[in-house]
């Protein structure tokens, strides 16, 4: 049995508006959405969402929520706000989607690698931050418009190459 999560893409600050995929590791240890057909499957519901999990034996620990309304305000209001969880979580789900559907989210550049690697450390992990240390990542103009050219890019890659179940 896979173990997974469901997650919640919120489009509407009420909560109304919202869509739920199927995140999985699978047997390669690789993180995957749910797939049919080459499109990532989205449900109406969570509760559809997780019958179709115990359908595929994908064993749902939790359900994370990801407030996608949020994200375009953020990049469409060009923000200098830099939420590295935020941002961190929107990039990995992204990449997890675009690998599950064999595409890419960017193209892997010193650059690229730098803003992510910005976020990361900007989370302040206890298992990687030195105790009594903290780094506040610092973003220029280039790197914002880099990780919010990112974003745009995830978010189209999933709008184009999902359907509903």
């Amino acid at each position: 049995m896979m173990n997974g999560n469901i997650i919640e893409l919120s489009y509407s600050c009420f909560g109304d508006s919202s869509e739920f995929l199927i995140w999985y590791e699978d047997e390669n240890n690789e993180n995957r959405v749910y797939t049919s057909g080459g499109k990532v499957i989205s449900f109406p519901s969570e509760e559809k969402a997780r019958r179709k999990a115990d359908e595929l034996n994908i064993n749902i620990t939790d359900t994370c929520f990801y407030d996608v309304e949020r994200l375009i305000y953020w990049f469409s209001m060009h923000q200098k706000e830099m939420d590295c969880d935020f941002l961190i979580d929107f990039w990995n789900m992204f990449s997890d989607i675009a690998n599950s559907i064999g595409k890419e989210l960017e193209p892997k550049t010193r650059r690229s690698d730098r803003c992510y690697n910005k976020l990361f450390w900007g989370l302040n992990l206890p298992a990687v931050t030195p105790e009594g240390c903290e780094y506040e990542p610092v973003f220029t103009k280039r790197e914002r418009k880099l990780i919010r050219e990112i974003m745009r890019t995830g978010l189209d890659i999933f709008e184009k190459n999902s359907e509903w179940e």
